[in-house]
């Protein structure tokens, strides 16, 4: 049976809002999502799209990736901002190996919807430039839950600093 995939990323590291407003990513936050989209590479994940959620700090995350992994199509996704209901993107995720470069705590919440079937308490704890991949059965049951594949920091070992 195959196996479909999804990944998660937290953007990196980001300026404070009192420096600049649309809070771009800081030097670190760079550095750090370069880091990961390296390794993500190396994992000769099968990415073919990046989500993200339209704000400044996400979507240099998502092209960061996007140019480590020569993926030309990014894209904004509604549902993926820190507030939004975990439930609306939930249902709309039926891109098989994609990306999608979100917020807490709404990343923390949608895995945990996805894995568990309840929103809280949350499985797993985001960390800037973070990834996790789920996967599950291709199935006709789409209630089928996902399973945490990996997940990957910064400072997981084995990540090249």
């Amino acid at each position: 049976m195959t196996e479909q995939r999804i990944y998660f990323m937290q953007h990196g590291l980001a300026v404070d809002k009192t420096v600049d407003s649309e809070r771009h990513l800081s030097d670190a936050g760079t550095r750090e999502t370069q880091i990961m989209a390296e390794a993500l590479r190396s994992s000769d994940a099968p990415l073919s799209r990046i989500f993200h959620s339209g704000k400044l700090r996400a979507q240099q995350t998502a092209e960061i990736v996007a140019s480590a992994m020569d993926i030309s199509t990014i894209e904004v996704a509604n549902g993926l901002s820190p507030n939004d209901d975990v439930k609306m993107l939930a249902a709309e995720l039926s891109n098989d190996d994609a990306l999608y470069v979100g917020h807490l705590p709404h990343l923390e919440k949608l895995v945990s919807l996805l894995t568990s079937g309840h929103e809280n308490p949350a499985v797993l704890h985001f960390k800037n430039s973070a990834i996790v991949y789920l996967e599950k059965d291709k199935t006709p049951d789409q209630a089928a839950p996902w399973r945490i594949h990996w997940y990957l920091t910064p400072n997981s070992p084995g990540i090249a600093k």
